[in-house]
């Protein structure tokens, strides 16, 4: 193999490595020197009530970049010890928490959300994969958690904070929920991203996503809905926290809690 590959670069045109190299180098230039985006943040909607709508929202979390950020979170959940139960909040269509199921064998797990439609998907996904034993799915709105005071032992929430009404009642929800030493973890579009992948997303809005998705300007809405990093400490200013962590990556961010 080694050899075949040792072959196959000196086989190869100077000017076709050339315009590789030069591509991957624009490509980077494109990503990281381009200034990030300044804007007001503009609310997005907060559930998805059409089945319609749900359905072209299950088309595009099958897309590339969403496996991607879906295995950026996973990669990150192997930072942590996972045992007990964990909640996914805003579980959508269920990609996420059914991957962590696959990943994980020794802990329970809830997911949440405001829609019963995209809940209906999320039920079809639990029962293809054999692992309604171990995931339910319930009905539930940020705000008003259905779970009773310290019982929850890791929650999560991806790319669902930029629709919360109240991201400051929903943060105190969540963490009322959560055990001592729980943690919270919570993923999101930060606004002020590179303006590449602003562009990325909105070349994504007008030509790639369903109608019915374009119609609510998505996703390039949910970016722009998103928080940065100094508004969520802004918003989690006066609410009784002892550990907060917010990491900041190229278009997004991770914000983990934990309650002592």
């Amino acid at each position: 193999m080694f050899l075949f590959l040792n072959n196959f670069y000196l086989n190869m045109n100077p000017w076709v490595i050339f315009l590789c190299i030069f591509g991957i180098i624009f490509i980077l230039i494109l990503i990281f020197a381009l200034p990030r985006k300044r804007s007001e943040r503009k609310p997005s909607i907060e559930g998805l009530y059409s089945a319609e709508v749900a359905k072209a929202f299950e088309k595009m979390t099958n897309f590339l970049p969403f496996k991607m950020l879906r295995k950026r979170v996973i990669s990150e959940l192997k930072k942590y010890t996972l045992n007990g139960l964990l909640v996914d909040v805003g579980c959508g269509s269920g990609n996420l928490i059914v991957e962590i199921a696959q990943k994980y064998n020794n802990i329970d797990l809830i997911g949440i959300d405001i829609s019963n439609e995209i809940l209906e998907l999320a039920k079809q996904r639990v029962i293809q994969n054999e692992l309604n034993e171990r995931i339910k799915i319930e009905i539930g709105n940020v705000e008003n958690i259905p779970f009773s005071d310290n019982s929850i032992d890791f929650i999560i929430s991806s790319l669902s904070l930029h629709h919360w009404s109240n991201p400051k009642i929903a943060f105190k929800e969540l963490i009322r929920t959560l055990k001592v030493d729980g943690l919270l973890l919570v993923f999101d579009f930060r606004r002020n991203s590179r303006k590449f992948f602003y562009g990325l997303l909105k070349f994504a809005t007008k030509i790639v996503v369903p109608k019915v998705l374009k119609e609510i300007n998505e996703p390039l809405g949910s970016l722009q809905a998103g928080y940065t990093a100094e508004e969520v400490r802004e918003i989690l200013s006066g609410i009784n926290i002892h550990s907060v962590e917010i990491k900041s990556f190229l278009a997004w961010m991770f914000i983990s809690i934990k309650k002592h």
